[in-house]
């Protein structure tokens, strides 16, 4: 069902197969000549369909798409933009921080995945667990769906005619995630870097090993700052009180850390380890990491992973290889 958020502007849902958030939420904007859409969904034929049902009932088509702005490059926002493209010839544009997430995501090799294997066991991961690693990356092993025309790099501004939004750049949750904002409507278009309920995945992985987490932050603190009325995310529910839920998040990640050193308890510890003792998914109650799933299970250790950056950078936590292993400390 489609919701008109003001004159111009609708919010889409578009469903995303066997995922407990249903649905990413994608946008459609009105223009002088043509339309602009926001994100695309994931590549299956009942989110294609829904999109179209979904246009129909605002009276447009396909055909009259004329630009396309991803957020970052996940499947549920990045997946149906070749089809989208190719039956409306629309621009693509993304950020150029994403396109190391083409490669990983589109291009899976067997040299990427032994990386990812080699990086879970140099941080503790057993050796039983990393079929776990394998099968759900090679199986997202496909063709990238659409080259993007127009690489951005934050500060710009995509005039529709009607809208003017202004490129905001968030790493964190991707390394190329982008917010759109437009001023005169005080409206933010979230993508995944705010949402309502949950906190997005900020992970440390063999392709992001910089300080995702620290950049994730920092992100929020940007627009934090922005006048906004109204939230727009990619998932969840529409909201308003964007300082609120900033500082909520971060809340999240300051508990999140405390926890971990408390684990520690100034031991050497792996991040496998660690993640053992964390719970995980507290908007849900609280789940013990022997309760995940294997893959929530490997991307808990991701996530711990980044926090041990941060606090590494922060000058909380030392590190120390030996025999190829990883050992995290509390300073």
């Amino acid at each position: 069902m489609v919701t008109q958020i003001v004159a111009g502007i609708y919010q889409l849902k578009v469903p995303i197969p066997n995922n407990p958030l249903e649905n990413t939420n994608i946008y459609l904007i009105q223009g002088d000549k043509n339309y602009t859409l926001i994100d695309t969904g994931w590549d299956s034929n009942t989110a294609f369909n829904s999109i179209n049902r979904q246009l129909a009932e605002v009276g447009v088509g396909l055909p009259d798409i004329g630009q396309i702005i991803i957020t970052h490059a996940h499947f549920d926002h990045f997946g149906l933009v070749g089809r989208i493209k190719e039956i409306s010839g629309a621009k693509i544009y993304i950020h150029d921080k994403e396109k190391e997430v083409f490669r990983t995501r589109y291009e899976v090799t067997e040299d990427f995945l032994h990386q990812v294997e080699v990086w879970f066991t140099l941080n503790g991961v057993p050796a039983e667990m990393l079929g776990a690693v394998r099968a759900p990356i090679a199986g997202f092993r496909k063709p990238l769906p659409a080259a993007p025309d127009v690489l951005l790099q934050g500060g710009e501004t995509i005039a529709t005619g009607k809208f003017n939004l202004q490129v905001v750049w968030t790493p964190g949750h991707s390394p190329g995630h982008i917010c759109l904002y437009e001023p005169t409507q005080k409206i933010l278009f979230s993508g995944d870097h705010v949402l309502p309920v949950i906190t997005p995945n900020i992970s440390l992985t063999p392709a992001a090993t910089n300080n995702p987490l620290g950049d994730f932050i920092n992100s929020l603190l940007t627009v934090k700052k922005l006048a906004v009325d109204i939230v727009l995310p990619a998932h969840e529910n529409i909201f308003r009180d964007l300082p609120k839920r900033v500082d909520e998040i971060i809340r999240h990640h300051e508990v999140r850390s405390a926890e971990i050193l408390k684990a520690m308890n100034r031991q050497e510890m792996t991040a496998y380890q660690i993640a053992e003792l964390v719970t995980w998914m507290p908007e849900q109650g609280g789940i013990k990491y022997a309760d995940l799933k294997p893959v929530a299970q490997l991307s808990a250790v991701s996530e711990t992973l980044a926090h041990l950056k941060a606090m590494s950078v922060d000058g909380k936590v030392t590190s120390v290889t030996r025999d190829n292993i990883v050992y995290y400390k509390y300073i």
